[in-house]
């Protein structure tokens, strides 16, 4: 049964992201391409206009700057009901069920239905609460998810030339201060619902973001500093080439790791002389060499402080404490309902969905290749490489109007996003919710001392590499 339901699960992914992804880059191509090269009159195969107006230049310029906000409008909807879909099957197949299987062929169309459902849906506002901010709160909650996710469609795409526009000097500063703003939302959802159990799940909301976006934001402005910018596109720029060529450890520390990485699958050869192989590969001082490694620990250390504090942060389980049905009945949107309630469910697993590119991009080298260069180079792929690079490049670019970089920088993060979107469904499935004095102390006592213990040691082994290595 199980191999049966992981053949489903995996089908309903291929379905649900081919749709998601074939949509965004159908508005893509024909907003921020086909348009503008249509008004002005640079189409293949179609009337060529040498000089175009200047009314023609501006609305194509227009159009394209459009892009990156379009391409987040079609893709959010879309992607937020293949989630709801991939998390219900997936904790499915943990618990040895059967998961949605109705609507459409297999049950892919089961959320589709639900959303249809939730609009039609009557919109209640319970007697006695604030109209305006009970309907305000959703709106708010939302819209960060839209406008936080802005910087990092440029350095998911290779920084290409549609998504530039949205790329900026001070980008993880932008994403950091977008996803301050939600919290206040869940806030004001429970104070304007004019319910106890409401207000309790907002106070909740204010007190575990208090909590655990101190560790979070440390974690990430501590591969800030590792990198030397908060530009998102640079920060993945330097961590391509391999798990052994990170350049963002230590500015370059362990640039010489790759050249030696073929030279340990030798270690059991006795004869193998690694003193001078080191000093011939990586000639520094033998303490610089332990900073280099204490800086890797410190890396994955502030990989799982973030993935920590990212939960709490979108009250996913274990952190879910604002909503806690079993104690609060559902907290703070215990009065919503209707298209108020879809916009906070809609947003609540686009947090999930962002938090996981933002992980993908500061820790996982955004869209680059994962597997070692040196691991590649013993295998023997070039002959099939170049012959499928050869048959898909110009069908790529010249039918899909698409850069192959760009494609498989796309296609490397969408596997590296879901796999985290994965891991937090797992962790849901797996462990229990925490009591709130739990919850408090494990934020203050456990997480922010050890984000700061992590800041001030990657100071220190930073700058010893970089000023000794």
């Amino acid at each position: 049964m199980n191999a049966a339901e992981i053949y489903k699960l995996s089908r309903l992914a291929i379905f649900w992201l081919s749709v998601t992804f074939g949509a965004v880059w159908v508005a893509c191509w024909g907003v921020g391409v086909f348009i503008p090269s249509l008004i002005t009159g640079k189409m293949p195969f179609l009337l060529q206009v040498d000089n175009p107006s200047t009314t023609a230049v501006f609305i194509a310029d227009l159009l394209r700057s459009l892009t990156p906000i379009l391409s987040l409008l079609v893709f959010i909807p879309i992607n937020a009901m293949f989630m709801v879909l991939f998390e219900r099957r997936s904790l499915a197949l943990f618990t040895v069920r059967m998961g949605p299987n109705r609507h459409g062929f297999d049950g892919l169309a089961q959320t589709a239905a639900d959303a249809v459902k939730l609009l039609f849906k009557e919109d209640i506002t319970p007697r006695g609460a604030d109209a305006f901010m009970f309907t305000l709160a959703p709106i708010i909650f939302f819209a960060p998810s839209i406008f936080g996710a802005l910087p990092l469609l440029a350095a998911v795409t290779n920084n290409h030339d549609l998504f530039k526009i949205a790329n900026l000097p001070t980008g993880i500063f932008y994403i950091l201060a977008a996803a301050s703003i939600p919290v206040v939302a869940l806030v004001m959802a429970g104070w304007a619902s004019n319910n106890k159990y409401s207000l309790v799940g907002g106070l909740r909301s204010a007190a575990q973001a208090i909590s655990y976006e101190i560790p979070l934001v440390l974690s990430l402005v501590t591969m800030c500093l590792l990198a030397g910018t908060l530009d998102v596109v640079e920060i993945v720029e330097q961590q391509k080439g391999g798990i052994f060529n990170w350049n963002i450890l230590g500015g370059g520390a362990l640039s010489g790791y790759d050249k030696l990485a073929p030279y340990w699958l030798n270690l059991v050869d006795t004869s193998f002389d690694t003193s001078a192989m080191f000093s011939q590969f990586y000639p520094v001082p033998w303490l610089s060499s332990i900073m280099a490694f204490v800086l890797v620990i410190c890396t994955v250390l502030l990989f799982g402080l973030y993935l920590t504090g990212a939960c709490a942060e979108i009250n996913r389980i274990p952190f879910d404490l604002p909503e806690a049905e079993s104690e609060l009945v559902s907290g703070y949107n215990t009065e919503y309902s209707g298209i108020k309630f879809a916009i906070f469910f809609l947003a609540e697993f686009t947090n999930l969905f962002v938090v996981s590119s933002i992980a993908t991009v500061m820790f996982l080298g955004g869209g680059d290749n994962p597997i070692p260069k040196w691991i590649l180079d013993r295998l023997p792929l070039e002959p099939i490489s170049n012959g499928l690079g050869a048959f898909l490049s110009p069908l790529i670019k010249d039918l899909m109007f698409i850069d192959p970089a760009t494609f498989w920088a796309a296609f490397w993060v969408i596997v590296k996003v879901y796999s985290i979107v994965f891991f937090a469904i797992l962790v849901r499935g797996t462990l229990p919710r925490f009591r709130i004095d739990q919850l408090m102390d494990f934020g203050w006592k456990r997480l922010i001392p050890l984000a700061l213990i992590l800041f001030v040691v990657v100071v220190f082994a930073r700058t010893w590499v970089v000023c000794h290595g």
